[in-house]
């Protein structure tokens, strides 16, 4: 049993064989096991869909992925007859590639930040927005459990810091000590530089003396236009091109 589950589990090892069991179950019947190696032609439009990205790693060296569930484009997921269970493997794609090729190991974790820009209470409790909040917590929470090592909710509104106290009890005691929550402004700006250091994307920054670092000699830099984003979109096109298939457009 990894130790991951067990300590899930807060050492209670039946209850953690049985996590595992059903995790090993998922893989099987979603042959996630071959998803790095499976045609992936719709992962351009996917991330223009659900907007988030690898900005780089944090000063402890472990990966940053920027999630913005505030830019969920449902209508152009309508128009390109993208479906839930395509951004579910969109969303299982980016896992994978991050503790396969990014972070390998049984003890890799990552830093979240959630850009919570856009988000209102009518998008949070509207149906597809909410059933792809749910199903996608459900398949990292179920599947990839103690995989946080800090999560920045940031550009929170002012009704969230309400909603989290009621949803906060509900928490694993080990998931609600990795999670800040901020409001924009100057004291979020000095807690995402503390916390990724030169991985801080420039359009996280809202005006305060914070100084993203910029592009390497490369054209690289922390954000959308990191190298960790380059490769794995080459990735996605290696194994297209090798399938004689090409990647979708909008």
């Amino acid at each position: 049993i990894p130790e991951r589950f067990i300590r899930m589990q807060k050492g209670n090892r039946q209850q953690a064989r049985d996590a595992y069991v059903a995790t090993v179950q998922w893989r099987l019947e979603n042959d996630v096991d071959t998803i790095l190696s499976r045609a992936h032609p719709r992962y351009d439009i996917c991330k223009k869909i659900f907007p988030h990205y690898f900005a780089g790693r944090d000063p402890a060296g472990y990966p940053i992925v920027v999630q913005r569930p505030g830019q969920l484009d449902f209508q152009l997921a309508h128009e390109q007859n993208i479906s839930m269970d395509d951004l579910l493997f969109h969303y299982v794609f980016v896992l994978e590639y991050c503790w396969n090729i990014l972070e390998p190991g049984p003890s890799g974790v990552m830093t979240s930040v959630v850009d919570m820009t856009g988000v209102s209470l009518r998008k949070c409790f509207a149906g597809e927005m909410r059933e792809f909040i749910q199903k996608s917590i459900g398949v990292i929470s179920e599947n990839y459990p103690q995989r946080s090592h800090r999560t920045l909710v940031i550009n929170a509104p002012g009704w969230f810091g309400k909603l989290f106290k009621i949803i906060k009890p509900l928490l694993r005691e080990s998931t609600r000590e990795k999670i800040a929550i901020f409001n924009a402004g100057a004291e979020q700006d000095k807690a995402l530089a503390e916390a990724l250091g030169d991985a801080l994307p420039a359009e996280l920054v809202v005006g305060t003396d914070v100084t993203p670092k910029g592009a390497d000699e490369d054209g690289f830099e922390a954000g959308p236009k990191s190298i960790y984003e380059h490769d794995i979109r080459q990735l996605a096109l290696a194994v297209l091109n090798s399938k004689g298939e090409q990647m979708a457009t909008c």
